[in-house]
């Protein structure tokens, strides 16, 4: 689907305003996500599991190939919430979008890992090479460029390829398009199957980060607060799902990644339900991060101070009387 195509899917959800539905007296409201792996899993559990209806939304999940599209459909009232990483909020900053705001964390590690083909053994051999990522400015793009640093490299050494999501990324990689791309826990199995080498675990560099969150703008959460507060309400209550009730958790997992392989769900699963926050307060350590790192080729990102992207009191909100 094309930017294009997906701007007007967006829209036509979105024309029903986010007024009640006649048919079942809940409020529409779309929110985009950008990946098909584990760090989705609360939004699909409370779509599933009837939290969001217990709530009295019609959530429409819409994804979206690559994070920084979704800010772009945040930032145009497109979609009004969407799961996010910090580095597209931080870039949004950075370009003037000062209205787009994080209101939770969900993941607070850099839990992805540098694939590469088997022919690539050491930092050197990567030099030349074409490297994949869903969107330039995404979650997915910072995280690659972080890991060639940590190899000693600089992201001028590759070329950064734009392809989308991981599973595009790997049949790249298989036809012999790209080279390397990085991948989250639970496509790791897949691409060690398809032959590949696994080059780097950032997440073992035990780097805060702020991989994903929920994200808004100040604009609609001041209008819409209370729709806001009733969405993450039902994340939570989600997130408790997950901890509690593995065999749901894991049935939801293999459906929207597409998967039989169910030891490879449920050791997602695992680690997902390791760093699911119980209360999902976004922190600043995890922006921080972001920011030091961008400031080495933009400094302008010195000038942004953490907590002026966050948010607390949404999370605060709805988790009183959970």
């Amino acid at each position: 689907m094309g930017k294009s195509s997906i701007l007007l899917f967006v829209v036509s959800l979105v024309l029903w305003g986010y007024s009640k539905s006649p048919a079942q007296d809940k409020i529409v409201l779309p929110v985009t996500y950008s990946a098909t792996n584990a760090n989705m899993l609360s939004l699909w559990v409370a779509k599933d599991g009837g939290y969001f209806d217990e709530q009295g939304l019609d959530v429409r999940m819409l994804l979206i190939r690559g994070g920084s599209l979704a800010v772009q459909l945040l930032v145009t009232g497109q979609s009004p919430v969407g799961l996010i990483g910090g580095t597209s909020a931080a870039y949004a900053y950075m370009q003037g979008n000062k209205d787009v705001v994080v209101i939770s964390r969900l993941q607070n590690v850099m839990a992805y890992n540098l694939g590469a083909k088997p022919e690539i053994q050491k930092p050197e051999d990567i030099k030349g090479k074409k490297l994949a990522v869903s969107r330039f400015g995404s979650t997915s793009d910072f995280v690659a460029e972080y890991a060639l640093k940590h190899l000693g490299l600089k992201k001028t050494d590759v070329t950064m390829i734009q392809i989308g999501l991981e599973s595009d990324r790997l049949l790249a990689m298989q036809r012999g398009d790209v080279s390397l791309s990085v991948f989250s826990p639970i496509i790791t199995p897949v691409v060690k199957k398809a032959g590949m080498r696994i080059l780097l675990d950032l997440e073992e560099l035990k780097v805060p980060y702020l991989l994903t969150g929920h994200g808004t703008t100040r604009s609609f959460l001041e209008k819409n607060r209370s729709v806001v507060v009733k969405f993450m309400k039902a994340s939570i209550l989600a997130i408790k799902r997950i901890k509690n009730d593995r065999p749901f958790a894991e049935k939801v997992l293999a459906k929207y990644v597409r998967t039989s392989d169910i030891e490879s769900v449920r050791t997602a699963l695992e680690h997902q339900a390791k760093i699911l926050p119980d209360i999902p307060y976004p922190l600043e350590d995890g922006i921080k991060t972001i920011i030091e790192d961008l400031a080495r080729s933009s400094p302008e990102a010195r000038n942004i101070v953490p907590s002026e992207l966050i948010d607390t009191s949404v999370v605060r909100d709805a988790a009183k009387g959970l």
